[in-house]
């Protein structure tokens, strides 16, 4: 069917079975002009059309102008244009060129359309042939050959072969011997599809023949004249007689009625049409990278399929020929796997053993001396491209804790006891003596090469009598000494040299427990006293009580010192209101500057006042000679100072036993006037309290 046809250019000359290369009104197709002509062919079933090939005739859409052409393929009305699209097309369509359009994937459907879409108002569509491709059908090459059979007498439907013979008529009987010894019988089926097909087949071989007849396999039956029974002893049960019918015995294909059903009678000579069943299924298609095993390609022949190396296959492993002339099985696929290269692990290896990563292929992991695998060691690749499986791991291999010896110890070269570990034992205590191999070694096996000593219990000579500590007593000068405590050092202490405290050593004194010699003033019988003990250690605990015995009086001593230094200047604070309440009486002041013999202290005290006033003045000159007397430095001792001080006749001094160096101490006198400065440079450690 077409949307329009003008000049005689009917549907039916595009599947006519001519030829042409070129338009030609007697076996081409042509529509009026249109805006979107359409053509299409009913195939009578459902087919999976892979492939629609069309021979063009008259050009079409004008000179250098593209069109559009739709091939649609399905089971819908093709004049509405809703079945899905198999193929579209874009470009120059050339008379007499064929263009090829595949459906894929290939699409089922009875109808296959064609439309013709352009961009100009009105267009005609000319088909010279239209060929629909479809591997349903059954190849005419599958059905038998015989010498007398007339050129292009052979078509094919639906499994079966049908043969066409119009120059031989014959009486029904011997027309249906003839198809019999060819292994053949009259068409003795019915069926809209079918009926369909003969009459398209028998109008397009007699188009200007409308009288021809052909036999069908029909036959009345005799004890029911009004019923009708195949060749074969079936009854028709689809018809399609031409009404009304005659008093025949025999049926046949009527031209003159539209290649409907008449009555015939059996005796007359006409054109029949023999039906074959096919001898073979053909060659099968055999797909890329397989191997296919067969005998023959005949009707039963059993067709075997093997993949190459690497590859999968994807669908039946062996297909039959049905007596259709088809296979009972689509052919199968031979698709490719690769799992790629396995994975490496740590401390191990592996070995392709087919040396391909294809699929089947398998690979073998190892491991290292001195471990051992944990998992699957050999796998597969799988249809999925992967190993059928993880790697495996391999695990060191451990030797245990190493063995404990009794009254020792061992000291291990690793954290955990791999192979080439090194365990070495000792004795905690000499008493004990090591017996056997001082070191052992984990081997890859994972045990210890040796076995693991002990420690016996040494014997040895007993001890000579304990020797008391012997005290020896120094005596030394009523000196302080400064110097570091050593305890249990053997040699003879060295002549101290006096340092300057400083408070960075006093915090580090307190930090070590060092704790300093207490000396009190005009007690030269007090004497550092050490211990002296050869070859015997001194126990520790004794040195530490001493030394806390030694704190607290030092602390005593500090407080007491701080007392009587608070009196004095409490003291010297009530000595000087005096004095300053008796010059505010004075009437004149004169001032008299000298300086103290040592040069380190300026007196300034002299006045020409009144002999009371000088009298008190005898008295200040007098403390700080006594004063300066005090801080002259013992005979012997040149360049050493001490500091004191004085409380009736007693003094308590504490000193530090740390040496340092000594900071001397420089004293520039200025006199301005009546105003008296004393700059001194670098500091002195000494505290000086004097008495009024």
């Amino acid at each position: 069917m077409q949307i329009s046809s003008e000049g005689g250019g009917v549907p039916q000359k595009a599947i006519d079975g001519s030829t042409s290369s070129f338009f030609n009104p007697e076996t081409c197709t042509l529509t009026r002009p249109e805006r979107i002509p359409w053509w299409y062919v009913n195939l009578l079933e459902p087919y999976m059309v892979q492939l629609v090939r069309l021979d063009f005739g008259k050009h079409c859409c004008g000179k250098n102008k593209p069109a559009t052409i739709v091939v649609r393929v399905g089971n819908n009305r093709p004049d509405l244009a809703t079945n899905p699209i198999c193929n579209r097309f874009t470009g120059y369509l050339e008379e007499g060129k064929p263009l090829f359009l595949p459906c894929n994937p290939p699409m089922p459907g009875a109808f296959v359309s064609v439309h013709l879409e352009s961009t100009g108002p009105t267009n005609q569509l000319s088909i010279c042939e239209a060929f629909v491709y479809t591997d349903q059908a059954l190849p005419i090459e599958r059905c038998p050959q015989f010498r007398d059979q007339p050129p292009g007498s052979t078509a094919t439907y639906n499994g079966k072969c049908y043969i066409f013979y119009n120059r031989q008529p014959l009486p029904l009987k011997e027309a249906l011997a003839f198809c019999r010894n060819r292994g053949g019988t009259l068409v003795d089926e019915s069926n809209p599809a079918l009926q369909g097909f003969i009459s398209w087949e028998l109008w397009r071989r007699h188009r200007s023949d409308t009288s021809s007849q052909y036999w069908m396999g029909a036959v009345r039956d005799h004890k029911d004249r009004n019923n009708w029974k195949w060749i074969n002893g079936e009854d028709v049960t689809v018809s399609f007689w031409n009404l009304p019918g005659g008093d025949e015995d025999c049926a046949r294909f009527d031209g003159s009625k539209g290649w409907l059903w008449s009555d015939t009678n059996c005796n007359a000579k006409i054109n029949y049409i023999c039906q074959h069943q096919p001898k073979a299924c053909g060659r099968p298609e055999q797909p890329p990278n397989s191997t296919m095993i067969a005998e023959n390609f005949n009707v039963g022949a059993a067709i075997e399929y093997n993949c190459d190396e690497g590859h999968l296959l994807v669908g039946p492993s062996a297909r039959v020929c049905l007596p259709t002339g088809f296979y009972n099985e689509f052919p199968p696929v031979c698709k490719r796997i690769e799992c790629g290269f396995p994975a490496d692990i740590p401390n191990g290896g592996y070995q392709l053993l087919n040396g391909t990563v294809g699929y089947q292929s398998q690979v073998l992991y190892s491991c290292d001396e001195g471990y051992k695998m944990s998992g699957r060691a050999q796998l597969t690749c799988d249809l999925d491209e992967r190993w059928d499986g993880p790697p495996p791991r391999c695990q060191p291999i451990l030797c245990g804790e190493p063995p404990v010896v009794e009254n020792g110890d061992m000291f291990l070269s690793n954290n955990i006891t791999t192979p080439g570990t090194v365990v070495e034992y000792s004795c905690a205590s000499p008493r004990y003596r090591l017996v056997g191999p001082k070191q052992i070694t984990c081997l890859p096996t994972g045990k210890y090469d040796k076995t693991a000593p002990v420690c016996k219990e040494q014997v040895r000579p007993a001890l000579p009598p304990t020797v008391n500590p012997v005290t020896r007593v120094t005596t030394i000068r009523p000196t302080v000494i400064r110097e570091k405590p050593r305890p249990f050092s053997p040699a003879r202490i060295p002549t101290p040299k006096p340092i300057t405290p400083d408070p960075e050593i006093d915090n580090r004194l307190s930090e070590t427990k060092h704790v300093p010699h207490v000396v009190v003033a005009n007690r030269p019988d007090i004497a550092d006293v050490r211990n002296d003990i050869a070859g015997i250690d001194l126990p520790s605990h004794s040195l530490h009580e001493d030394r806390t015995m030694l704190g607290a009086k030092l602390n005593l001593g500090a407080i007491i010192a701080l007392g009587i230094f608070g009196g004095f200047v409490f003291l010297a604070a009530v000595v000087t209101t005096v004095v300053i309440l008796i010059k505010r009486n004075q009437s004149a002041k004169h001032y008299r500057h000298r300086g103290s013999p040592d040069s380190h202290t300026v007196a300034s005290f002299d006045s020409s006042g009144s002999e009371s006033r000088g009298g008190l003045n005898r008295y200040y000159r007098q403390a700080w000679e006594n004063l300066h007397q005090s801080t002259k430095p013992p005979p012997g001792t040149p360049g050493r100072k001490e500091s004191s001080a004085e409380r009736d006749g007693s003094e308590l001094v504490i000193n530090d036993a740390f040496r340092a160096e000594k900071k001397r101490s420089h004293g520039h006198h200025h006199h301005h006037g009546h105003h008296h400065h004393h700059h001194g440079h670098g500091q002195d450690w000494r505290h000086k309290t004097n008495r009024y």
